[in-house]
């Protein structure tokens, strides 16, 4: 395991140079001093299921160190408060030469440090866990604009998000992004035309999983030709929040057989561990009635923004039914 470690002075290869996705893997497990073969292995198999697409976009450095960031998320390792430091120190080194340097970047790599230097030792063992994570995703947005979920969010609200990243990081599951399937690659690449794309970074791939693809199937009673053609349009917030419902479809489910307000109440109550206000509990019965209407008027894009915040404020009023239940995560980080 890593132990004993110096700040690292050796620039890391950049995503412009010839190395592959598997030496620059191996150089950054190596630069942080990460010997443990489970973690070696982990990250190795997560390297080997990213998408060309994500690799264009994000370049090889940043989906390298995601991935021995989430290794170690899933093996149980959590970073020693010098050790957070760093790879807080290492991930910046890989940003494109450009911006690093930049008052921008150093604001926030030294706003990271001194909240490492004063909070983590009083952290969670879950947020541990999940801290190089919370890392990686600020990394991404000083250098590509974008968190590794696509989540654009402008350079005055990155100390926002990372303290609201710190709340979430810990609910997420890290092997997910590396099940979902890229809609622009398919369910199988194709390699002429991602050879001609290769020096062209491309946005940030739509994903979606085969799972969600068949749990839809059975909400919606549509073809799964028709809903992975819905999918492919939506925005990847869009297809988190019906991804979130349709994992709780169950309780959803159950939630809706419960006729009287005193007996749903009790049940959400206690699925949540918390109390819920007499207009939180109507704005949750109202949105449990619409769940599949709403499903599927996020699949159609029939919720339109409007108004001068530019939200749709039906889609909004029920996306708050479904946080208060705890069915999806809240509305968080938004693009400064």
């Amino acid at each position: 395991m890593a132990s004993g470690r110096q700040p690292a002075t050796t620039t890391p290869p950049r995503p412009e140079d010839s190395a592959s996705l598997g030496n620059v893997l191996s150089s950054s497990l190596d630069m942080l001093k990460i010997e443990d073969a489970e973690i070696r292995k982990k990250a190795v198999e997560f390297v080997g299921n990213v998408s060309l697409a994500t690799v264009n976009a994000y370049g090889k450095w940043i989906a390298s160190i995601k991935a021995v960031a989430d290794a170690c998320t899933v093996s149980g390792h959590a970073f020693s408060q010098s050790e957070l430091c760093d790879f807080l120190t290492v991930a910046a080194k890989g940003m494109d030469s450009k911006r690093a340097g930049t008052k921008a970047v150093n604001d926030a790599t030294f706003y990271i440090y001194m909240d490492i230097m004063e909070n983590y030792q009083k952290a969670s063992a879950q947020l541990k866990l999940h801290f190089p994570r919370i890392i990686v995703d600020v990394i991404s947005i000083l250098d590509k604009g974008v968190d590794t979920r696509g989540e654009a969010v402008g350079v005055y609200g990155i100390e926002r998000y990372y303290q609201e990243h710190k709340a979430s990081a810990p609910l997420e599951d890290p092997v997910a992004s590396y099940i979902a399937r890229s809609v622009t690659e398919g369910r199988r690449s194709s390699s002429s035309s991602s050879s001609s794309s290769a020096s062209q970074p491309s946005p940030p791939a739509v994903t979606f999983s085969d799972d969600l693809v068949d749990n839809l199937a059975s909400i919606t009673g549509r073809s799964k030709k028709e809903l992975e053609a819905s999918l492919a349009s939506l925005p990847a917030a869009d297809i988190k929040k019906i991804t979130d419902l349709s994992v709780n479809h169950k309780r959803l489910q159950k939630y809706s057989k419960l006729a009287r307000p005193e007996d749903l109440k009790r049940e959400v109550e206690k699925d949540l561990g918390r109390k819920l206000t007499d207009n939180q509990l109507q704005h949750a019965a109202n949105s449990i009635r619409k769940a599949k209407t709403y499903i599927e008027n996020v699949l159609d894009g029939k919720f339109v923004p409007h108004g001068t915040h530019g939200i749709n404020h039906v889609k909004h009023n029920l996306e708050y039914g479904y946080q208060l239940m705890g069915l999806i995560e809240p509305r968080k980080r938004r693009s400064n």
